[in-house]
């Protein structure tokens, strides 16, 4: 790796959320809308399963053209940690059913100005 992209790449500590959800309630473009808008994350990407079951041990599953709305979802974003606690919150607050995981990570990126 040359010197200049050595010195160009910075290292931070930050916090790695990671929601477990369904998208039976239409609050995936809300969430997206809100980390996106008023939330300031520096990374999120949302994930549709194909299968899966939560607490209530029920199965949702897709099949081949099926455009179920009850399906598992997982929205994941990365932030400093005292903003990452305020938006857990915020989701608890709005996603009734949301499992939510987090850790700290090292997060490398190319710093570019």
């Amino acid at each position: 790796m040359s010197d200049s992209i050595k010195n160009s790449i910075k290292k931070q500590i930050v916090t790695l959320v990671r929601v477990y959800t369904d998208d039976s309630k239409g609050h995936v473009s809300d969430m997206l809308e809100h980390l996106h808008n008023r939330g300031d994350v520096i990374g999120t990407t949302i994930f549709r399963g194909i299968a899966g079951f939560g607490g209530h041990g029920h199965i949702h599953q897709t099949q081949l053209l099926d455009l179920s709305s009850n399906l598992p979802v997982v929205i994941e974003f990365y932030h400093k940690s005292d903003k990452s606690e305020e938006l857990m919150s915020f989701i608890h607050q709005k996603i009734k059913n949301a499992h939510i995981i987090s850790w700290d990570v090292n997060l490398s990126f190319e710093n570019i100005e």
